[in-house]
């Protein structure tokens, strides 16, 4: 990963946390519209969901495939989405789940 600070400017710190912050939870948000999860639980399997494998191996893919133009800034962004999400995700994700299932468990 430090092979690739380099390459990241400000623009792909912004696209990373709006891809961690607001495109992949609401991504994630539609896909599960009709499942039997309520909508707080809806909402946190959307946010911490599983991610960043699938990215690298989708792009490492690509990139055999293609020659991308900006190859170090994409992995630049995608290396730091990841890291990005350990951290808030190692964060909160705990504190949220717990808050999820102790309101669904509580007595009404």
């Amino acid at each position: 990963m430090p092979a690739l600070w380099p390459a990241l400017d400000w623009q792909g710190c912004l696209i990373g946390l709006a891809l961690l912050l607001e495109i992949r939870p609401l991504a994630g948000w539609v896909a599960l519209w009709r499942s039997p999860l309520g909508g707080r639980e809806r909402a946190v399997v959307a946010s911490c969901g599983v991610r960043g494998i699938g990215s690298v191996y989708n792009l490492g893919y690509a990139s055999g495939r293609i020659e991308f133009i900006n190859a170090a800034q994409i992995w630049a962004l995608v290396a730091f989405t990841i890291f990005a999400s350990t951290l808030v995700h190692g964060a909160t994700a705990r504190l949220i789940v717990d808050r999820v299932v102790g309101a669904r468990s509580a007595p009404s």
